[in-house]
């Protein structure tokens, strides 16, 4: 009966330490983003990485989309330029400078054009 309790001890320790480990959710996000036809998608709070690029790349709905990771308890963001074919993506620690990162990013593509923010969004 003591070894029995010692072991279910020490497996009780390891979760802990796993648990620990582990952030209580860590959502993952994508962008997607064709530059030829300037469709896109995105996702966030995805279980998986690969659940998060699919979840954009269905979204974006063009076999040339591109996917962008947004890191978990991140934010990230698309701006695309009204003239030409311009854009910029960030990924980020708060909405804020995403959308901001994105559009700067943006801006240093193109001359004549007025870049805006087309999607955004938070991992939890």
């Amino acid at each position: 009966m003591h070894h029995v309790r010692a072991s279910a001890a020490g497996i009780a320790a390891m979760i802990l330490v796993v648990a620990a480990a582990a952030p209580a959710w860590a959502g993952y996000g994508a962008v997607a983003y064709d530059q030829n036809t300037g469709k896109f998608g995105s996702s966030f709070n995805q279980p998986t990485p690969a659940a998060a690029n699919e979840a954009a790349l269905k979204k974006c709905d063009s076999a040339q989309c591109r996917v962008h990771p947004v890191e978990p308890k991140g934010c990230g963001a698309l701006a695309m330029s009204d003239k030409g074919r311009a854009w910029g993506g960030a990924d980020r620690v708060t909405l804020a400078a995403a959308e901001s990162a994105a559009v700067v990013h943006c801006r240093s593509h193109t001359t004549t054009g007025t870049c805006t923010v087309r999607l955004s969004g938070c991992n939890k």
